[in-house]
């Protein structure tokens, strides 16, 4: 055992300067590096690029939708006659409200034109008709009535 008390930093200098000799001739010792294949690890590397810029770029996505009408089945022929026969007949029903709609104005015009005029007579009422086959004619008649109408309620 060695005394604790009374040590001699010589001695602890010996045994440092032992250890460390011995250290350096276990370290010393040439080793060559070990060789490490790397072509898998340099072909992992480039497939992870390739998918890093696959993913980068926003994907294309096509859709084709394709609708068929099949006129052999009787179904769908039957559906598409009915439909068009409809909107033909709504059309036709529309243009002959339009033409009604258009003689209900006309013929308010033309009560009113007579109102302002205070009294009709046959002649007149004949010309005013003729009036009516003209459409400047009309936009006179309808300014005419307007202002009586505005000079009446003022």
């Amino acid at each position: 055992m060695v005394n604790t008390n009374k040590m001699d930093v010589s001695t602890v200098y010996e045994m440092f300067e032992e250890i460390n000799s011995k250290l350096n001739k276990h370290t010393n010792v040439p080793t060559e590096p070990a060789q490490v294949d790397m072509t898998t690890v340099n072909n992992l590397a480039e497939k992870l690029e390739n998918v890093m810029e696959g993913v980068k770029k926003p994907a294309k996505v096509e859709h084709h939708h394709r609708h068929t009408i099949d006129i052999r089945s009787s179904k769908v022929f039957l559906s598409l006659t009915i439909m068009a026969l409809t909107i033909l007949g709504l059309s036709y029903f529309i243009g002959e409200q339009r033409k009604s709609i258009g003689q209900y104005k006309e013929n308010d015009l033309k009560y009113r034109y007579i109102k302002m005029q205070g009294q009709i007579s046959e002649k007149n009422l004949y010309r005013l008709e003729e009036q009516f086959q003209y459409g400047d004619s009309i936009k006179i008649i309808r300014r005419q009535v307007e202002e009586y109408e505005k000079s009446v309620k003022e």
